[in-house]
């Protein structure tokens, strides 16, 4: 069985006859709604076959006052 799947094979086996369209998977895969994310490959969405659904994820807030080493650290993670 191959490790990586395509997106809506991946949503066949995760939401079962209840899986979303298309467009909607593709919103998931875009927006790092699937935990690993998923990697595009060509034109098409591949995902490691034990990725799971998890939904928007909270993003740290920056504020102005913020020291700019933390700003830094927020925005990108180094």
């Amino acid at each position: 069985m191959p490790r990586m799947l395509p997106l809506k094979q991946w949503a066949l086996d995760e939401f079962g006859d209840a899986a979303p369209s298309n467009n909607t998977l593709n919103h998931y895969a875009k927006h790092n709604m699937i935990a690993p994310p998923p990697k595009k490959v060509g034109r098409k969405w591949m995902v490691d076959k034990d990725a799971r659904f998890v939904g928007l994820i909270a993003t740290p807030t920056i504020n102005r006052t913020d020291s700019p080493v933390l700003k830094r650290i927020l925005s990108d993670g180094r």
